[in-house]
């Protein structure tokens, strides 16, 4: 009987190391399909219309002008503060009038959801489907967006075109 239970013993060592070869060999070739794929979250792209930037401590989102005739526009865009100081925020249209927002620490604003915040740009001489500058200005530091013009025939901005003058 000793002769036999020895017999047995190394077919399951055996197994157990092939059970763990094969373990091991999965596992790598599953956790390093990293190194051939590329990684998309490397590269953030615009899932949208509008432009984004950072301007000082300032995160821009998303920024377009919402306009049907090319004179007078809606400026719609999302400001985050991502430092732990208040800043002031300086928005200048192509057509240039100013546009002062205060941010506290941590804070986001939404600019141009009407009827409650419109953000009227007038002097606009931008066309539907063109681009226009605006300047942003925060923290000492400035940056010019080339700012997408659209109409709200856009499903997304239909309810964001500036209200007509009376």
């Amino acid at each position: 009987m000793t002769l036999r239970a020895s017999l047995f013993r190394p077919s399951r060592v055996r197994r157990a190391a092939a059970v763990t070869v094969i373990a091991a060999a999965a596992l790598s070739g599953l956790t390093a399909c990293d190194l051939f794929a590329p990684q998309d979250t490397l590269d953030i792209e615009e899932a949208s219309v509008g432009v984004s930037a950072t301007v000082g401590d300032v995160f821009v989102g998303n920024a377009v002008l919402v306009s049907e005739n090319g004179k007078t526009a809606n400026l719609v865009v999302t400001l985050v503060n991502q430092g732990p100081d208040t800043q002031k925020v300086t928005i200048i249209p192509a057509g240039g009038q100013t546009i002062d927002v205060s941010l506290k620490p941590r804070d986001t604003r939404q600019l141009g959801d009407p009827p409650s915040d419109e953000t009227l740009v007038t002097g606009l001489d931008a066309a539907p489907g063109s681009l226009s500058t605006v300047s942003v200005n925060s923290g000492g530091q400035s940056v010019g967006l080339q700012v997408p013009v659209v109409t709200g025939s856009l499903a997304p901005y239909g309810t964001l075109t500036p209200a007509p003058s009376s």
